[in-house]
């Protein structure tokens, strides 16, 4: 399991990297093993790259880096991570889809950073376990793989499987497995060695609250806010809002003006519309479905507004 002390010499960690894997969620996670070894004057960890042919493989960022191996190469991992960007679907085939089961098979420990989840989910070894994956791609995971019980937290053991959701919590995630294999004082040692001051709990929600990111504390603003984003596919009537919050259209209107710059409609829009952005650029859904699942009549209304506030048209996002 995860956190166990590892007892054959040091802690041998396989990241699996796939086309577009998050680089900065990479180097989060192998930052802190390299700190770990330099603190202690122990080779406590060592890591291997590895991807589908080996060589160079290209992160989100479009930069190249090379693997140590390919998974051809590799036969037995005792801690796989798996490595994803925003597109996993994208990048599933079969023989990444048989290595994962091939190392559950063996007992491996299974890791997933960022939208990794989605893989591993996709060859059928997260069944009945509790994961995690980025907020972004929450929804339409969940989606596509009911048995699977995802939360959006940022770090999730469950018996041979770890999950984070990328970026920072892969620090977050080391952190966590030095401490359980070692002590607390050295993962701090490491933690201070990367400036790094506020470790969160595994429980910390995965996005600035509303109130951070509205950049008010009207209590009335942010209740509208979370109305409309629970309410993507059957949007409210700005005259639901008003009565909900019971105050006047002229204040809510006044609210959005002063803090968003926006009219409610606008706003409300917008949000749909981005959320159709996303699901362009994640799903396989049609532009019908899509059009229709964030809450617009018809796919000409729907295609207008798309082209008025993102200047392409929804077919251009594929």
């Amino acid at each position: 399991m995860f956190g166990d002390s590892f007892k054959n010499g040091p802690q041998k960690i396989y990241f699996l990297l796939v086309p577009g894997f998050s680089l900065f969620g990479l180097t989060s996670m192998l930052a802190p093993l390299r700190h770990a070894n330099r603190t202690s004057n122990e080779t406590l960890y060592e890591w291997y790259l590895l991807s589908e042919h080996g060589g160079m493989i290209s992160s989100s960022d479009e930069i190249e880096i090379h693997c140590n191996s390919s998974i051809s190469a590799v036969d037995k991992c005792n801690m796989l991570v798996i490595c994803s960007g925003t597109q996993p679907h994208t990048v599933l085939t079969p023989g990444i889809l048989a290595f994962i089961r091939k190392q559950s098979q063996y007992g491996a420990d299974i890791g997933c950073q960022d939208t990794g989840a989605y893989i591993a989910a996709a060859a059928g070894i997260l069944d009945g376990y509790r994961v995690t994956t980025h907020w972004e791609n929450y929804a339409s995971t969940v989606e596509h793989y009911p048995k699977v019980n995802f939360v959006q937290e940022l770090l999730v053991i469950d018996r041979k499987r770890f999950s984070c959701p990328g970026a920072l919590s892969g620090l977050d995630m080391m952190l966590h497995l030095i401490s359980s294999q070692h002590t607390n004082e050295l993962a701090t040692s490491v933690a201070d060695e990367l400036v790094y001051t506020q470790q969160r709990s595994h429980t910390d929600p995965q996005r600035r609250s509303l109130q951070i990111r509205l950049n008010s504390r009207n209590a009335n603003l942010i209740e509208a806010v979370q109305l409309m984003e629970r309410n993507i596919e059957e949007p409210l009537l700005i005259s639901d809002l008003v009565d909900h919050l019971e105050i006047s259209s002229r204040e809510l209107e006044r609210l959005f003006k002063k803090h968003l710059q926006q009219t409610p409609k606008a706003f409300y829009r917008q949000l749909r519309l981005e959320k159709a952005r996303w699901m362009l650029q994640q799903t396989h859904d049609s532009i019908t479905a899509i059009s229709t699942a964030c809450g617009f009549s018809s796919l000409s209304h729907f295609t207008r507004s798309y082209q008025q506030l993102f200047m392409k048209k929804p077919s251009q996002e594929r």
